[in-house]
């Protein structure tokens, strides 16, 4: 969804931190060095250490994005709040589903003409975590399906008749809309405590298909943003890893011992 300077600056300000958040969390390998002795000569060596094995099924998790409902919180004209739920695959396969609700009302700064939506939309797809290490840290690169069918309101209360020349109040109530769009999805995520992990990343999405009308093109489509071919997004995502394998489990109970 497209964001004014105040909102991207907040956007901004939002990645910087975690950047460094997760850059200081970046742990230091330390070989494994044993020492052997025969007939007074010693001998070093330094072995690396053993890969840790990931299950198949590593947990699952829930997530929010506390930026749309920040921005909704403070009266933006329009936001994408949102919930997900995905599948952990050996630490490096993450297929999603996110569902949220669009809520756009403008203005037009010409006239008092005023475009309104409030809808559901659905994306699902596939995230793919970069990095080898298992420090706690992700990077991820995805895509991702996205789909909203919804209804919105037009007025246009100083709309003026071309041959009269007369006011003519102009008013579309619950016009439907369809729209469908990929997304390229960019981003960091890294565990706080617990279950709990933050991260943001970056989508471009590419609009695939609308339903066309007789009145024009929607202003804003829940999900995607502001209407047009193509447009920049962005999550910031509070995780709860809800579900994790047994064996992550132990793994964390024997750290905290």
């Amino acid at each position: 969804m497209p964001m004014s300077k105040t909102y991207r600056s907040i956007f901004i300000l939002w990645i910087s931190l975690l950047s460094v958040s997760v850059l200081a969390q970046q742990p230091q390998a330390m070989p494994e060095i044993s020492v052997a002795s025969k007939n007074d000569t010693v001998k070093v060596s330094i072995q690396p250490g053993t890969p840790e094995k990931v299950p198949l099924l590593a947990g699952v998790a829930v997530s929010v994005d506390i930026c749309g409902l920040a921005m909704k919180g403070v009266g933006a004209k329009f936001a994408n709040m949102e919930a997900g739920a995905r599948i952990n695959f050996k630490e490096k396969y993450f297929p999603i589903f996110e569902m949220g609700l669009g809520d756009c009302t403008r203005e037009g700064q010409e006239n008092n003409n005023q475009f309104s939506t409030t809808a559901p939309y659905f994306r699902i797809g596939m995230d793919y975590n970069f990095n080898k290490k298992m420090n706690g840290n992700r990077f991820f690169g995805g895509l991702r399906y996205g789909f909203s069918a919804f209804k919105y309101d037009f007025t246009n209360p100083d709309f003026t008749d071309e041959v009269w020349q007369q006011p003519v109040p102009f008013e579309i109530k619950d016009h439907k809309g369809r729209a469908g769009w990929m997304e390229l999805v960019f981003g960091v995520e890294t565990k706080l405590w617990s279950i709990v992990r933050l991260g943001y990343n970056l989508r471009y999405r590419l609009r695939l298909s609308q339903s066309g009308n007789e009145w024009g093109d929607p202003w804003y489509v829940p999900g995607f943003g502001r209407n047009g071919g193509t447009t920049w997004g962005g999550t910031v995502n509070l995780t709860f890893d809800v579900g994790k394998s047994a064996r992550n489990q132990k793994k964390e109970i024997e750290k905290q011992k």
